[in-house]
């Protein structure tokens, strides 16, 4: 919590000190916790009481957000900005991707991440113990596993959508559609994929078709949810405005991977683009942090519906069924 104040404090200052792009901030930001709010309420109310009696649950989040400001304030650092910062350039297809130290930090972190918080959400569906401590000896035994599978999760997106993105010249407008599609398909796909094949019995090719299977088989018990986070994440950003007789549209689809626990909201960056704004860092922080407890809350809900529904053997008898018993007995 130390940490966590420390971070939002910092970009407090930052935000202050930028020109501009407050009243767009404060307005994004209470419109999206509404949105994710009344979503949370309305599509998983279990899994969001749970998590909120059982905040223990959340502290890898905040920890990785600490840990995520680190290494890019150590980035800023004029020592060690020149050790972290140098990139190399790789191209898939259309799309550029600078690798430095920095990014290969990020991307241990994150897996980390997803290794401890899906655990720690297996644990506790399990025991009921929320102690986040119980799961961490697992991520260094399976962080490769999970490496592999959000390395998967994240090249089907990037060589989807470079091939579709080939594809606009000549399909144009039509090639958004599929690009959308993919999106939602892929993501149905892969939903249960995480904490299916974290812990298979099997290798890692049968766990991850294990968890594409169970993710498809079950995909009934929550595509609305996932539907509707893939939406407030932005895949469909639309602006119009009008003024003075100028009308400006802006529109895209942005493609993206769910299943890793996926925080970054695209329509705020995408209306600060729109409306030539800066962007606040403490809204950016904020956002994060919702959207980051949003999706633990909704893999929470995908472990909870995985698990089977209780023979009715097993179902303790009701005491109107107890006493209709005891008094057939005495007569």
């Amino acid at each position: 919590m130390i940490g966590l104040a420390l971070v939002l404090l910092v970009d407090l200052v930052l935000s202050l000190r930028l020109q501009g792009g407050r009243g767009m901030g404060v307005v994004v930001l209470l419109a999206l916790s509404l949105a994710v709010t009344l979503t949370a309420l309305v599509l998983m109310r279990g899994a969001s009481g749970t998590l909120l009696r059982n905040r223990d649950l959340l502290v890898p989040l905040a920890l990785v957000m600490v840990a995520g400001k680190l290494i890019t304030w150590l980035g800023a650092a004029p020592g060690l900005s020149a050790l972290l910062k140098p990139s190399v350039p790789l191209h898939l297809f259309n799309i550029g991707l600078a690798v430095s130290l920095s990014f290969v930090l990020q991307v241990a972190l994150a897996v980390a991440y997803a290794t401890w918080m899906t655990a720690t959400l297996l644990e506790f569906v399990r025991s009921g113990n929320s102690d986040p401590g119980r799961a961490l000896p697992i991520v260094p035994r399976h962080f490769w596993r999970m490496f592999g599978l959000e390395f998967i999760g994240w090249a089907v997106v990037m060589v989807a959508t470079s091939v579709l993105l080939l594809l606009m010249p000549a399909l144009q407008f039509f090639a958004l559609v599929p690009l959308a599609i993919f999106a939602v398909a892929w993501n149905l796909a892969t939903a249960a994929l995480l904490p299916v094949a974290l812990e298979g019995a099997g290798g890692f090719w049968q766990s991850f078709r294990a968890g594409v299977a169970a993710s498809w088989a079950n995909c009934g018990k929550w595509w609305l949810l996932l539907l509707a986070q893939l939406l407030l994440l932005g895949l469909v950003f639309f602006y119009h405005s009008s003024r003075g007789g100028n009308t400006s549209v802006n529109w895209s689809v942005n493609v993206f991977w769910t299943g890793g626990y996926e925080d970054d909201c695209k329509w705020y960056g995408k209306l600060a683009e729109a409306v030539k704004t800066v962007r606040l860092p403490l809204v950016d922080t904020v956002l994060i942090l919702l959207f980051g407890a949003f999706a633990v809350a909704i893999k929470l809900a995908i472990v909870q519906r995985l698990q089977p529904a209780p023979s009715p053997a097993n179902e303790p008898r009701s005491p109107d069924s107890s006493l209709t018993t005891s008094r057939s007995h005495s007569k």
